[in-house]
């Protein structure tokens, strides 16, 4: 006979553990490492906001695009906000210490990285951050510095609200407060690479810089309509009026930052209008500077606001009529042969480019924060533990991310997760999305439209339901097995949305078609 083992008795958790709670933790020094949150709207891709409080992961062009995929031949996009004190002459990029691993980017990069060519300007000695989704906050001072800076940065995200939910824009708010007992002259400036420079990256020849009255920048090109490559973005600063350099040094290498860098640093900053018709080659960008003064104690916000518009998608994915690899097809395209691309992102039906977003999000600036204040604080006003709060509100930022796709009709897409420079495992996968729960409780217009997908669009006329949905919507194959728990979740859901919507109109129209996948 085999040896009785005694195991010992389960001890359950103590009650209070599952009610203590315990301050939000802030993360600082090697902590800070592996931090980028999402910012973007649901189906509009996103910027990371990282935790020394920069952005990374420019993912705008509806695919993903982390820093880690970047291919030697081009710069990586350089978003960077600059801090002059005027009377000791100090200046520091408004960031935490850069971490020593992505100098090589844990290895992944032999010779080092370009980036975005301002990682190695002087920085701020101490940075921590807090996550409290959908707010990222990142606060920092230095010793050599009267003032200190705390970054709040979110995108909005108000349940119930998919449009203003779904605005391709980041927002940061730089709160300066004078730490020092005397009066600190200061500029403050904020500094964006062109993010729509066209096919030609380095050259940035097609690219064309405009002012937004005494708002902003917009950022345009001159690619095909059609192409892939086309688009715009947009940046500005609410509530206050900047000077404007609409358009950056021209010129090769570093010369852009270089001089620029020269500039700020001095107390030098020098405004134009960029309106050129044919601009010199080099790196494009543009910068807006604000001056002031602040008395000992006093602080002042400046809220930036970044916004994209990338309209063409040529990427298709387990269409049963069309190609089902990633396509290139728009990258040469010319203006006498040009394609009908494969689908269009959602917020495509609200605005028309980059410029109108911005334009937008600074008349509702004020509701939009003020909304999204109200769900962050519903939820973090909760009895739950921290770490409950903590689990809860850092996955909810997967609805911002390049993970969720929604097309131009409203209906939502997702891969299962992603990988550096693509998604991966598509679409919709039921046996990996069944399990999600926040969309279908936040956002249940948006669920409801996978409920269709599974058994309108990916299944047949035997009840088969494809578990793997199509991009762009269309019919899929049924050459494979079934994935039981994703049908009978489908099944189940069905129900779930009723109850959460009420509609009962929608559900006698279901209700046959989850007989028949039952069946």
């Amino acid at each position: 006979m085999g040896r009785v083992i005694n195991h010992p008795k389960a001890i359950p958790y103590p009650s209070k553990a599952l009610y203590t709670t315990q301050p939000k933790k802030a993360y600082t020094g090697n902590q800070l490492l592996q931090i980028s949150m999402p910012l973007g709207g649901i189906g509009t891709g996103c910027v990371g906001f990282n935790g020394q409080g920069g952005l990374q992961d420019f993912a705008i062009k509806n695919h993903p695009a982390f820093t880690v995929a970047y291919s030697g031949k081009a710069w990586d996009p350089a978003a960077f906000a600059v801090l002059h004190i005027k009377d000791n002459g100090i200046t520091r990029l408004i960031e935490g210490r850069y971490p020593p691993e992505k100098i090589y980017n844990l290895g992944l990069r032999s010779s080092g990285k370009l980036g975005g060519g301002h990682e190695g300007l002087p920085r701020f000695g101490h940075c921590e951050f807090t996550g409290e989704y959908p707010f990222g906050i990142v606060e920092m001072h230095d010793e050599t510095m009267p003032v200190s800076v705390r970054i709040t940065s979110f995108n909005p995200f108000i349940p119930l609200d998919e449009k203003n939910s779904g605005i391709p824009c980041a927002i940061l708010e730089y709160r300066l407060e004078n730490t020092s007992s005397e009066l600190v002259r200061y500029q403050f400036s904020y500094h964006l690479s062109h993010l729509a420079p066209g096919t030609d990256v380095r050259t940035a020849s097609n690219s064309r810089n405009q002012s937004i009255s005494n708002f902003g920048i917009y950022f345009s090109n001159e690619e095909p309509a059609e192409s892939s490559d086309f688009g715009s973005a947009a940046f500005g600063v609410i509530g206050h009026t900047p000077l404007i350099q609409v358009m950056w040094f021209r010129g090769d290498w570093f010369d852009s930052l270089s001089t620029l860098w020269r500039h700020v640093s001095s107390g030098e900053f020098h405004p134009n209008d960029g309106l050129r018709s044919n601009p010199p080659l080099g790196r494009n960008g543009g910068s807006l500077m604000l001056e002031g003064s602040l008395e000992p104690g006093e602080t002042i916000t400046y809220p930036l606001v970044i916004t994209w518009f990338f309209p063409n998608v040529y990427d298709t994915c387990g269409c049963f009529e069309i190609d089902s690899t990633i396509d290139d097809r728009s990258k040469n395209l010319s203006p006498q042969k040009e394609l009908t691309p494969a689908w269009y992102p959602y917020y495509v039906s609200q605005w028309k480019d980059a410029k109108e977003v911005i334009i937008y999000v600074q008349e509702n600036y004020d509701l939009l924060r003020n909304r999204t204040r109200a769900f962050h604080d519903a939820l973090f006003s909760s009895t739950l533990p921290t770490y409950v709060l903590d689990a809860v509100s850092a996955n909810l930022a997967i609805i911002k991310s390049p993970t969720i796709l929604r097309q131009l009709n409203g209906n939502l897409w997702g891969w299962e997760g992603c990988h550096i420079d693509k998604g991966c495992c598509y679409g919709s996968c039921t046996h990996v999305w069944n399990y999600a729960q926040s969309i279908p409780h936040l956002f249940p217009d948006l669920e409801r439209t996978l409920r269709e997908q599974e058994l309108k669009r990916s299944m047949d006329k035997s009840g088969h339901v494809n578990f793997r949905s199509a991009l762009p919507d269309g019919p899929t194959s049924h050459d494979f097995h079934a994935a039981a728990d994703g049908q009978l979740g489908g099944i189940l859901k069905v129900y779930r949305e009723w109850q959460i919507s009420g509609d009962r109109e929608w559900l006698q129209k279901m209700v046959p078609l989850a007989q028949h996948s039952l069946d």
